[in-house]
């Protein structure tokens, strides 16, 4: 009965992970489907192993549920310190804003909700204390069990394979320094760079930045000026320079490309790793045909950029967020309830 409960979740999601990659990885679930079919194979491997008497099965599935159950605390120790200490070098590095704190807090967050609360409310007998004490373990939860789904669907969004027959490669704007292009932004245009240089096919790279008022220049003036600097015909170069966010850097430069007379062409946006998944997310909901990849970013930045853009994401689908949430702490409450009436 066991064996085929997880055989069928197992078959169930590997099935749905690998239809959901197939016809469209720009879907958050597909991260979940991962997660809960690699569980179940784990699983599986480990039960089958042992009814069976099979020495190598269960040697492999020993060693990945031992993997698994030792890399839980020292990731949990490491990344707490990662998030913090990354957290404080970008601080010093960028300056002290909201977004640069988000590692920083996170892995505060850690700590309070896994040391801290835990100790207040064994030691406490106040009960708006306590309730105080669950609704924030249940709020962190939620948005630690979420992030958690949304990096493995970023993971699952990479492992795919897009044939290099591009008509258009789209290069998201970033930030400038006065008018030169910043370490960041160049390596979105270099990502672009190389793709155009090692697909046959000739086509268009648009570089896609409006001007902030504290910039010199447009963006996509800079980013052309750099391209030019790295030996890229100007004629294959194309200006969108009235975007001010990823939207618009993809809404205006589909109208740019739609302007040319050709049927159903094939394009590609380059951005950062960690803005790689939500900039697809963002091109689905706006039903554009687009792919991306990510060009490699410092860890140091990398983190706390990653989470605002998870962050983001949950702002892009706050309906979802909110009920997601309610039903969450409606049945963490509920589980608790039950919990302490059959203790008592």
């Amino acid at each position: 009965m066991f064996q085929n409960i997880i055989m069928s979740v197992l078959i169930a999601t590997t099935l749905t992970w690998f239809i959901l990659q197939a016809t469209e990885r720009r879907r958050v679930i597909n991260g979940f489907t991962l997660l809960v079919s690699t569980g179940a194979l784990i699983i599986l491997m480990l039960y089958i192993g042992q009814l069976y008497e099979i020495r190598l099965l269960m040697m492999i599935s020993g060693f990945l549920l031992l993997l698994l159950l030792i890399s839980i605390p020292i990731l949990y120790i490491a990344m707490t310190i990662t998030m913090i200490s990354t957290g404080v070098r970008l601080i010093k590095r960028e300056g002290l804003t909201l977004t640069h704190i988000l590692s920083f807090l996170m892995g505060i967050g850690i700590i309070i909700s896994s040391i801290i609360l835990p100790f207040i409310k064994e030691n406490t007998d106040k009960k708006w204390l306590i309730v105080a004490t669950d609704f924030f373990l249940l709020s962190f939860s939620y948005f630690v069990m979420g992030f958690i789904i949304y990096a493995s669907a970023a993971f699952s969004y990479k492992l795919a394979f897009d044939k290099k027959d591009k008509d258009f490669l789209i290069v998201l704007g970033a930030g400038l320094s006065k008018d030169r292009v910043t370490p960041l932004l160049a390596a979105r245009i270099d990502a672009a760079i190389k793709y155009y240089k090692e697909q046959e096919k000739k086509c268009k790279i648009i570089m896609s930045g409006g001007q902030g008022p504290d910039e010199v220049i447009s963006e996509a003036q800079a980013m052309k000026n750099y391209a030019l600097e790295q030996n890229i015909p100007e004629e294959d170069i194309i200006m969108e320079d009235k975007s001010t966010n990823t939207r618009e850097n993809l809404l205006f430069s589909s109208k740019l490309i739609n302007s040319f007379d050709m049927k159903k062409p094939k394009a590609m946006f380059f951005t950062s790793n960690y803005h790689v998944f939500r900039a697809g997310l963002l091109s689905r909901e706006l039903k554009l045909d687009y792919q991306g990849r990510g060009a490699n970013t410092k860890l140091y930045y990398s983190l706390s950029a990653f989470i605002r853009e998870y962050i983001g994401m949950l702002y892009m689908n706050k309906n979802k967020t909110i009920l997601g949430y309610a039903v969450f702490v409606s049945l963490g409450i509920l589980y608790k309830e039950v919990f302490r009436v059959l203790i008592h």
